[in-house]
């Protein structure tokens, strides 16, 4: 009697207890609770400025669809950097790069490598929530430096972030140019030309000429029998 006690007193308490468990990243402490290591992370964004309307941003940019820009104008884009953790960052390293072709850069901070077409900039200490944007400035090529026959091009400019801690997050914003083709003028409409009617002189009327020569001499046969009445009644 005294075994099944125990045995049933031991069950009740495996049954009530309750094992300790740490989520990811964390350990569990004695007695209850976790200890957690400080959380890093953020997010990077990449906007482009609405073609023709000043300050107003679109985050990822235009598709082929959208309003566009035209050659030699300057377009200008919106990095933008939060920190989504728990704890400051000590660094993040940014480096956005431009289109290789037909898009040359103007202002923005940080340096610029002209070969690799590459702006390199670092924020120091970004603290939980907080938020780091930079603008970056670039002028399109002129109409006579892109394809002449491609009326419509779409550029796409890709930043990346890397934290202290390796960690890496990337965004992209594209835009689209227009530019007027070569012979895509608007074609030249002519006045239709004036028709004059002739008769018809084909194969039709052959028959109506064949005709001509029975018609002609009973005219004339008609002529003779006529003189001869009137000179009978004399």
């Amino acid at each position: 009697m005294k075994k099944l006690f125990s045995i049933l007193v031991l069950g009740a308490l495996l049954f009530a207890y309750k094992p300790q468990t740490a989520s990811a990243d964390c350990t569990a402490l004695y007695g209850g609770g976790e200890s957690c290591p400080p959380s890093f992370s953020f997010d990077v964004q990449k906007s482009v400025q609405r073609p023709g309307k000043s300050g107003d941003y679109v985050i990822g940019g235009f598709s082929f669809n959208d309003p566009k820009y035209s050659p030699s104008q300057t377009v200008s884009f919106e990095i933008t950097v939060k920190n989504t953790g728990s704890q400051t960052i000590p660094t993040i390293t940014v480096v956005d790069t431009l289109p290789q072709s037909f898009l040359s850069f103007v202002s923005g901070k940080g340096s610029f490598d002209a070969n690799t077409k590459k702006l390199t900039y670092t924020i120091n200490n970004l603290e939980a929530g907080k938020t780091d944007k930079n603008t970056v400035t670039g002028k399109i090529a002129d109409s006579n430096l892109m394809p002449s026959d491609e009326g419509i091009i779409c550029l796409v400019n890709n930043v990346e972030g890397t934290d202290s801690n390796g960690l890496k997050d990337s965004a992209q914003g594209q835009f689209c140019v227009q530019k007027q083709v070569l012979g895509g003028s608007t074609p030249q409409v002519l006045p239709a030309p004036k028709v004059t009617s002739t008769p018809a002189t084909g194969p039709e009327m052959l028959p109506l000429l064949a005709l001509l020569p029975g018609a002609l001499g009973g005219f004339i046969l008609r002529r003779k029998s006529n003189k001869v009445n009137v000179g009978g009644e004399k």
